[in-house]
């Protein structure tokens, strides 16, 4: 008898991924593209550039949250989820610490913390319950440049999402609008869930999955700057000649260029086996 090495997901981890594209499609493409009809409804007050960096964020995470939901299946689901965990995780922690940022008379902050408590401790029973399930191609370990690559990512970008986190204030010196405590904890998980899955496909990867993980990066590269350039557009408040905002410029740029790699990599693969 054949062994499914990439079975279906659980109809809970399912249906939850699936609400989870709707609401990141409603908060991601409503905060980016049509923000102030989206600020009222938002849990504590956002300025332009945040409103559209947080529009880019949920924007790119719903490409993660849609490829699962989409499959259905252990892989790409094994990267997926666990970068949901700790996106939620980190978020659910900080909003916690920074509580008087929200107005607890307002439904939407309840709303806030019942979505990401319940979209954690789900993504963390199934990561719980999912832990001796097999790699979808066992023994297939991500070698030369794809391996060097993960590192990469592994370190520059988690070492940066920690600095966010431990040191908010010097970490986000080179941003082009000012990062309070509060959003530059949240932003930490820009640049850790990504170092995450990155990690996670050290043990071994499948198509699906590296494409996953490269689409998300790249989405968390691009949508940010081109965020960036549409909130500029209205307030011009960005020095442009700065070399901090250039540097802003090249940490989003490298992050798209490497997921545009990663993606492209395993196209590169497919044509090779052919």
């Amino acid at each position: 008898m054949k062994i499914d090495t990439n079975p279906r997901i659980s109809d809970l981890l399912l249906g939850v991924t699936w609400l989870e594209v709707v609401i990141l499609l409603w908060a991601g493409l409503g905060l980016l593209l049509y923000p102030p009809i989206m600020e009222p409804f938002w849990p504590w007050p956002l300025a332009l550039f945040n409103l559209r960096y947080l529009g880019a964020l949920y924007t790119a995470a719903l490409i993660a949250a849609f490829l699962q939901a989409w499959s259905g299946r252990w892989s790409p689901a094994r990267v997926v989820t666990p970068m949901i965990f700790i996106f939620t995780l980190v978020v659910t922690i900080y909003s916690f610490v920074h509580l008087d940022r929200f107005n607890l008379n307002r439904p939407e902050a309840w709303i806030w913390f019942i979505l990401y408590i319940g979209v954690c401790i789900n993504a963390g029973v199934h990561l719980w319950l999912y832990r001796k399930r097999p790699l979808p191609q066992p023994g297939d370990c991500p070698r030369g440049t794809l391996r060097i690559t993960l590192w990469a990512v592994i370190i520059a970008l988690g070492a940066y999402g920690l600095s966010l986190l431990v040191a908010p204030a010097a970490a986000s010196w080179f941003w082009p609008w000012k990062l309070d405590t509060f959003h530059a904890h949240l932003y930490s998980v820009t640049f850790l869930t990504p170092a995450l899955g990155a990690w996670i496909l050290l043990r071994g990867t499948t198509r699906d999955e590296q494409q996953a993980l490269g689409l998300t990066l790249a989405a968390w590269g691009l949508l940010p700057i081109l965020a960036l350039i549409w909130a500029d557009a209205t307030v011009k408040r960005v020095h442009w000649d700065l070399a901090d905002t250039w540097l802003w410029l090249a940490l989003f740029a490298a992050m798209t260029g490497v997921g545009g790699w990663l993606v492209a990599s395993t196209r590169e693969a497919d044509r090779e086996e052919k």
